[in-house]
């Protein structure tokens, strides 16, 4: 885009033609990705209140202490289900 027409608005004119005539696909700004497989690969954590669902990279995160996660309703710190 950069190349052709130097500073634009993001999804501007220039990205809608640049997607539809070059690329050939439509112009839509949002993905359309299958999600199925990622959504079936959780793992089960609980606080004080409910279960929650964490993803594999969030799971990994926490496995690795890199990150703690809380829940949003009850403020607790997430731990995984055995």
């Amino acid at each position: 885009m950069w190349k052709h027409f130097g500073r634009v608005a993001p999804h501007g004119k220039e990205w809608k033609w640049m997607m539809e005539s070059v690329l050939g696909v439509p112009a839509l700004r949002t993905h359309r990705f299958e999600l199925d497989s990622v959504r079936k690969n959780t793992f089960p954590y609980r606080c004080q209140c409910q279960q929650h669902q964490l993803t594999v990279r969030r799971h990994n995160r926490v496995m690795r202490g890199e990150a703690t996660y809380r829940c949003v309703r009850c403020g607790d710190v997430l731990v995984a289900e055995k």
